[in-house]
């Protein structure tokens, strides 16, 4: 028997912009979490997330308030098709920065 581990790559790639590519899951969002900590980040690629479950999304939201609190923005650019309709059937797409 095999067990497929979910996986989420982190990349910097332009100052202040992440690429995420893979799960954003309850396994994998404390991971995401330490790497935003840092406050360095102002755009969150999500062309490459394959899946996003609820601690995922609470993690983006809780980005985005925190980022708001401090007087600045965090874009979700490029979200994946499933992402996208995630964020649409929870209706956050009017309340975080959403770019295509």
């Amino acid at each position: 028997m095999t067990f497929e581990v979910p996986r989420l790559e982190l990349r910097d790639e332009e100052p202040g912009t992440l690429v995420l590519v893979g799960e954003i899951d309850s396994y994998t969002a404390p991971m995401l979490a330490e790497r935003m900590e840092r406050g360095d980040v102002d755009v969150l690629d999500l062309a490459g997330v394959t899946f996003l479950d609820s601690s995922g999304l609470r993690l983006l939201v809780d980005a985005h308030q925190t980022r708001a609190d401090a007087g600045s923005s965090l874009l979700l650019r490029s979200p994946s098709a499933p992402v996208q309709r995630l964020l649409e059937i929870s209706g956050l797409t009017g309340y975080l920065d959403v770019s295509s």
